[in-house]
């Protein structure tokens, strides 16, 4: 994914999706990790906690775009212009 500065048409390659896919992925993971394991054994919340954490995951992978580009919108700007204004591009 790349995103382009609308005022001076600079053009960069975000590596955040990256982390968002290695994050995502691993929610799942540990969800179903603590969840084998009895992590959360006795407080009588150890299903909708480990529940929580494999869904959160799975949504992560879902919308990882929307998240890409709503960590970059908070405070990324152009090397060249400053700006802030940009669109993510193939």
């Amino acid at each position: 994914m790349y995103i382009k500065f609308k005022k001076c048409g600079h053009k960069e390659k975000t590596n955040v999706s990256f982390f968002v896919k290695i994050i995502g992925a691993s929610l799942p993971a540990g969800g179903f990790y603590a969840w084998v394991t009895y992590l959360f054994a006795g407080t009588g919340l150890a299903m909708p906690i480990c529940i929580a954490i494999a869904t959160g995951g799975i949504a992560m992978l879902c919308f990882k775009d929307e998240i890409v580009a709503w960590i970059i919108e908070k405070g990324y700007q152009c090397e060249k212009c400053g700006s802030k204004d940009w669109q993510a591009c193939e």
